[in-house]
C-alpha cells in the first residue's frame, strides 16, 4: 500500500509539471509575450516580490527588458508598465482593455466580495457606482463647505504642532490632519483632537498597513485561506471586521437621520441618490445601492485618501525643510497674494509657484509608485506584445516620474520645470506627470484631493517657518516605511517656529 501511495503521489507530480511544461508552451507559441528575467516556474521571482521598494527594483528592470516586461509573483504572470507612451496606449487608447481589477484574496475580503468602486473589476455595475459617487464628490465641493472644514482642522492641528518644543516627527499631527478631515468628510461629525471613533480608525489603518506589507501568501495561493490561514490573513480578517461594524453602524445613525433637505456630508449624498432612485421607482438603481454598496463606497474614499494625502504632506513638509530656499519662494508669493488671510480654493490660480512646488513633489515623493494593479478584460497588446485575458498589469509611477525624457535631471527638485517663462504653471511641462492615474482608472478623488491638499501646504506655509534640526541632511530612503510601492522620508523630523 505505501508503494502504490507513493507511485500515485510520484504520478500526479510527473503530471502537474508536464501539464505546467504545456501551459507555458502553448502561452509561448499563442502569444508574443513580454521580455522578462528566468525565474523557478510556481516560485517565481522571489528576489523581487518578497523585499521592499518593488518600484525601483521594477525601474532597474526595465532598463534592461524595456519600457513592458514581465515577471512572476509565484505562479502569477504579472506585466510592468514603465513609461509615457506605453501607459498612454493601454490606458488611454485602448480604452478599457485594461480597466478590469484582478482577483485578489485579500481585497475580497476587506471590500465584502468586491463590492467597492477601487477594487471592482470593470462592469456595468463598477460605472454606476462610480457614477453616483463622482456625482456626491461634485455635490460636497460646491460651495464653501470644503474650506472651512479644512480651515478648522488646519487650525487645531497647527496650534499643536506650534506647541511643540524642538525637532518632532511630524506623522501624528499629518494623520490627525487627514483623518479628522475624511471623517468629517464621510461622517459630517466635527470631532476633537483624542476622539475614541477617530483614533479607533487611525490605530486599525496602522495595523493593516503594518500587516499587508507586500501582500499576503493567500493572495499568490488563494487555497491557502481555507486549509491553512496566516496568521497576518487572520489579522487582516478580524481588523476589517471590526472596521466594516463600525462603518454600518454610522450607516444605521445616517438612516435614522436622513433628511433630503438637510445633507450633511458624503454619506447623506450616497443615501440621497438612493432616495432619488427610490422615488423615480427605479429598480435596478436601488438594487445597486444596497447598505453594502453604499459602506464600501464611503470606505473606499475613506481609506483611500487617508495613506495618498498623508504621504503627500510628509513629502512637501520634507522638500520643503531640506530646501529652504524654495520654501522662502513659496512664503513670499503667499505673502503678496493672499497676506494672513485664510487660503481657499481659488488661491490656486494666483500661487503657481507654491502649486509647482505641490506638483513637483508628487513626482518626486513616492507616494504611489505602483499604483493599483489593473487586470486584462479581454486579449489585447501593448508595445508590441501581445497581453492574454486577465493578465494582471502595474503601471510604475516611479518609473514615470524619473524618466530622463521628459525630466531633466529627475532626482532634483525643481518646481520652475512646471513653470512658463512667465512664471505660470504651464499644462504642456505634465506628460508623464500621473500621480492619480489616467483612463477608466483614474483616481476618484483627485478632484478633491488637489485643491484640499493645496490648501494645507498653503496654511503651513502661511503660519509656520519648517526647517530640519540642526546638523541633520534629510535622508530621502527608508526601507522600512514601504508599504507595496510607497515609500515615507526616513526618520523625518522637523523643527516649526511661528512666522507670524
Amino acid at each position: 500500500m505505501l508503494g502504490l501511495s507513493l507511485l500515485n503521489v510520484q504520478t500526479i507530480l510527473v503530471a502537474v509539471v508536464v501539464g505546467l511544461l504545456v501551459y507555458y508552451i502553448r502561452r509561448r507559441t499563442l502569444y508574443r509575450l513580454p521580455p522578462g528575467p528566468w525565474c523557478i516556474p510556481l516560485i517565481g521571482h522571489f528576489n523581487v516580490y518578497s523585499k521592499p521598494l518593488i518600484h525601483r527594483a521594477t525601474t532597474e528592470l526595465s532598463k534592461k527588458y524595456g519600457p513592458v516586461f514581465r515577471l512572476s509573483f509565484g505562479p502569477i504572470p504579472i506585466v510592468f508598465l514603465n513609461n509615457y507612451d506605453v501607459v498612454m496606449e493601454a490606458m488611454v487608447k485602448k480604452k478599457a482593455d485594461f480597466a478590469g481589477r484582478p482577483a485578489s484574496t485579500t481585497f475580497s475580503l476587506i471590500t465584502e466580495g468586491n463590492k467597492d468602486i477601487a477594487m471592482a473589476t470593470y462592469s456595468p455595475m463598477w460605472k454606476y457606482h462610480r457614477r453616483v459617487a463622482m456625482k456626491a464628490l461634485r455635490n460636497y465641493l460646491q460651495g464653501d463647505l470644503l474650506e472651512k472644514l479644512t480651515q478648522d482642522n488646519m487650525m487645531k492641528v497647527m496650534n499643536m504642532m506650534a506647541a511643540e518644543k524642538g525637532p518632532f516627527e511630524p506623522i501624528l499631527h499629518l494623520n490627525n490632519i487627514v483623518f479628522y478631515q475624511l471623517y468629517t468628510l464621510c461622517f459630517g461629525e466635527k470631532k476633537d483632537i483624542g476622539d475614541p471613533d477617530v483614533e479607533f480608525l487611525l490605530k486599525e489603518k496602522d495595523l493593516v498597513n503594518k500587516t499587508i506589507e507586500n501582500g499576503l501568501r493567500e493572495d499568490i495561493f488563494p487555497f491557502l485561506k481555507d486549509l491553512c490561514p496566516s496568521k497576518r490573513y487572520q489579522i487582516m480578517q478580524e481588523t476589517f471586521d471590526r472596521v466594516l461594524t463600525f462603518f454600518y453602524k454610522k450607516l444605521e445613525k445616517h438612516k435614522e437621520t436622513f433628511d433630503p433637505e438637510n445633507i450633511r456630508d458624503l454619506t447623506d449624498h450616497l443615501l440621497l441618490a438612493r432616495s432619488e432612485a427610490e422615488q423615480a421607482g427605479n429598480e435596478e438603481s436601488m438594487q445597486n445601492l444596497t447598505d453594502t454598496y453604499l459602506v464600501q463606497t464611503v470606505s473606499d474614499i475613506f481609506f483611500a485618501g487617508v495613506d495618498t494625502t498623508r504621504l503627500t504632506l510628509e513629502w512637501f513638509l520634507c522638500f520643503m525643510s531640506r530646501f529652504p530656499e524654495i520654501q522662502a519662494k513659496c512664503q513670499k508669493e503667499i505673502e503678496e497674494h493672499i497676506g494672513s488671510r485664510c487660503p481657499t480654493i481659488t488661491d490656486r490660480q494666483i500661487l503657481p509657484y507654491t502649486e509647482a512646488c505641490l506638483y513637483e513633489t508628487m513626482r518626486a515623493g513616492v507616494i504611489a509608485g505602483l499604483g493599483l494593479p489593473h487586470s486584462t478584460i479581454c486579449d489585447t497588446q501593448v508595445g508590441g506584445y501581445d497581453i492574454p485575458k486577465d493578465t494582471i498589469v502595474f503601471i510604475n509611477h516611479y518609473a514615470l516620474h524619473r524618466d530622463p525624457k521628459y525630466w531633466t535631471n529627475p532626482e532634483e527638485f525643481d518646481p520652475l520645470r512646471y513653470l512658463d517663462e512667465n512664471g505660470k504653471l504651464d499644462p504642456t511641462k505634465l506628460e508623464s506627470w500621473l500621480p492619480f492615474s489616467v483612463g477608466r482608472r483614474v483616481c476618484l478623488g483627485e478632484s478633491i484631493a488637489k485643491p484640499e491638499i493645496m490648501m494645507m501646504c498653503v496654511h503651513l506655509l502661511q503660519r509656520f517657518n519648517i526647517t530640519l534640526p540642526d546638523g541633520v541632511k534629510q535622508n530621502f530612503i527608508d526601507e522600512h516605511r514601504d508599504v507595496f510601492g510607497t515609500e515615507s522620508p526616513a526618520d523625518l523630523k522637523i523643527v516649526v517656529k511661528e512666522r507670524m
